[in-house]
């Protein structure tokens, strides 16, 4: 019962922070909203062009999402079977839940303010902001313990917290390195190299990592 409370003192200050700005953005949002027009830009290509538009209630659907988010991280944790990891690992949690809320704030903006008319530098924004946080994240993985929620989940990973430490240090060196990777290709003066160059790197990230549990978890049992 105790543990349960500690919990709750270390998130629910967070949440409460992220709740408040994703709320007031959202009011922003039904603010601007008569002054949207009927189809607004919800996709864009590296580029910088738009792919695709959507109903004028996208806005306020892609304003709502930061706050679906920061309640399902604030009670997620309180639903995992090893929820004692949370309070080894509250930080790493926080930077988490913080830097996505965020990032899904501004992006919600950007899309906005890009369907009103302004000159939004989507292409170069979001992979900068992208790359700065899985970087933050990267440098913040070593401290994530065992759990079921967040972080690499391999059966190898799970069953194992020598191969969970050692999986998440590599995986926090590749993340810097998908940040740096997304910061990078954000000032090509080719944007349409961006997916080309990001897409591979990323998949094969998760591959490495996968196969790196793997290997770490058969040394170990030799």
């Amino acid at each position: 019962m105790t543990r349960r409370i500690e919990m709750k003192k270390i998130f629910t200050k967070t949440a409460l922070i992220l709740l408040i700005i994703a709320v007031v953005s959202f009011i922003g949002h039904l603010f601007i909203y008569s002054k949207l027009p009927a189809q607004i830009p919800i996709q864009w290509g590296s580029d910088g062009s738009v792919n695709s538009y959507g109903e004028k209630y996208m806005d306020l659907v892609l304003a709502g999402i930061p706050i679906g988010i920061i309640i399902l991280m604030s009670v997620s944790p309180h639903m995992d079977p090893r929820k004692a990891s949370y309070l080894k690992h509250a930080g790493a949690y926080n930077i988490l839940m913080i830097g996505v809320s965020l990032l899904l704030v501004a992006c919600s903006w950007l899309s906005a303010l890009a369907a009103l008319g302004y000159n939004v530098n989507i292409q170069t924004l979001v992979p900068v902001a992208v790359g700065i946080l899985f970087i933050v994240i990267g440098n913040r993985m070593p401290q994530i313990r065992s759990n079921y929620f967040f972080g690499i989940k391999t059966p190898w990973t799970l069953e194992n917290p020598d191969v969970w430490r050692k999986t998440h240090k590599f995986g926090g060196i590749l993340f810097c390195m998908i940040g740096i990777v997304f910061i990078v290709v954000a000032f090509l003066p080719y944007k349409a190299l961006t997916s080309i160059i990001i897409a591979p790197f990323i998949i094969g990230s998760v591959v490495l990592m996968y196969l790196y549990s793997y290997i770490i978890y058969k040394k170990i049992k030799a």
